[in-house]
């Protein structure tokens, strides 16, 4: 395996779907089948598989994450890295000692309490006791749940039972990691320190796999990526290749869920209208590297017309770094009309004070027809913007919104 902790070569997995499986014994013993008489019919099923010829490879001591829809095969793979599922096809070879957390509440007795449970993974891991005595307080200490941690589990929140889980998976000298989504369910400042343990534990030399639909965090922080469609591994690589192909891919679907005729090849010249560039000013005509909170911007989009483009439709969207859409202007909207366009030009979008808290924020363009139905072009997450200064550091959510506020005594 060389420096490799998890090597993937080939693996499917397939699993038997039933169809008109009995709800009950009565009703599967009065159902006759297709011969008079018969009885005990035999359920029908139908193969699906959920991995297709799947190859990667995990370097040791890295953070390597995995995207892709739900259904795409994620925890499949997680399942077969970490001994849980056998692959249909293919082998997977793990060098090291793996501890996972796939699901929520597994491996928990829901009778026993949180302190027992503690035991009862440790064990299932392979941890001696004696080692879980000596971490058992730092444990419960991560988690958060002295006060609950003699109560069985059935009574805990899934929250909790994540808290529980995720502690113990992380202080039993892991080797390997395999995390699912599952975090995801605690809250702000739990994730937070999630995360910075996942750091702490790379830095001593584990290999960490994760699923996460956060893209954001994971491009911040994987050192490499894969993306699995339909069971299909569709790429593989640096985090922001993986990253873009994938929204690429999520892009062009919607664009043609909503009726959205794409022109001919990006690349080609025999469109007619094309974006060439984005920049970003400030009020006094400059480009910093970072924008202030509250302050204005002006986003200028640069085009090159091959052929006279009569009152085409620009459009500007700004996202942020998972992908949410933020908002979307359009020029149409409030009356602008650009004109009969040719040869090369820009226009402009003056926003009067930036709405976005601090962080990077990706802002894609297009430009369409004038009846807003056929794409000329399109320029996908090549431009980032980067906000800082925000008015009111404390302040939450995404937007800093302005507004008056009134009182009545």
């Amino acid at each position: 395996m060389g420096a490799n902790a998890v090597v993937v070569e080939g693996v499917s997995k397939c699993f038997r779907l039933t169809t008109d499986r009995p709800l009950s014994l009565k009703e599967a013993w009065t159902r006759k089948g297709p011969r008079s008489g018969q009885r005990f019919r035999r359920v029908r099923s139908v193969p699906f598989w959920a991995l297709r010829d799947v190859s990667l490879e995990v370097p040791q001591g890295s953070m390597y994450g995995l995207i892709g829809r739900n259904g795409s095969g994620k925890s499949s793979l997680l399942r077969i890295m970490a001994g849980i599922y056998r692959p249909t096809e293919g082998r997977v070879e793990v060098q090291g000692r793996t501890s996972a957390l796939l699901e929520l509440g597994a491996g928990f007795h829901p009778a026993l309490s949180g302190r027992e449970n503690i035991y009862l993974n440790a064990s299932v891991l392979g941890v001696p006791k004696a080692q879980i005595d000596d971490r058992v307080e730092q444990i419960i200490d991560f988690a958060g749940l002295e006060e609950f941690i003699d109560s069985p589990v059935k009574i805990y929140s899934s929250g909790m039972y994540v808290r529980l889980g995720f502690a113990v998976a992380v202080h039993v000298d892991p080797e390997i990691l395999i995390v699912d989504e599952v975090v995801a369910v605690g809250d702000e400042e739990f994730q937070y320190r999630c995360f910075s343990h996942l750091d702490s534990l790379r830095s001593q030399g584990a290999t960490i796999v994760l699923v996460s639909h956060d893209l954001g965090m994971l491009r911040a922080n994987c050192d490499q990526m894969a993306w699995l469609n339909r069971g299909l591994l569709a790429a593989v690589g640096e985090p922001h290749d993986v990253v873009n192909a994938y929204l690429d891919t999520i892009d062009t679907e919607g664009a043609a869920s909503v009726g959205h005729r794409p022109s001919a090849d990006s690349d080609s010249k025999e469109k007619p209208l094309r974006i060439t560039d984005l920049e970003f000013f400030d009020e006094s005509g400059h480009r910093p590297k970072s924008f202030v909170s509250g302050e204005p911007l002006i986003v200028r989009i640069h085009y090159l017309a091959f052929e006279p483009v009569e009152d085409p439709v620009f459009s500007l969207g700004f996202y942020d770094q998972n992908n949410f859409h933020l908002a979307g202007p359009r020029s149409h909207v409030g009356g602008f009309r650009p004109g009969k366009l040719s040869g090369e030009g820009w226009v402009e979008f003056r926003l009067t004070r930036i709405p976005f808290r601090t962080g990077a924020y990706h802002v894609n363009a297009a430009v369409q027809d004038s009846d807003a139905s056929f794409l000329y072009d399109r320029r996908a997450r090549e431009f980032w913007l980067q906000i800082s200064g925000e008015p009111d550091p404390q302040a939450n959510g995404l937007l800093s919104l302005e507004g008056d506020w009134r009182t009545r005594c």
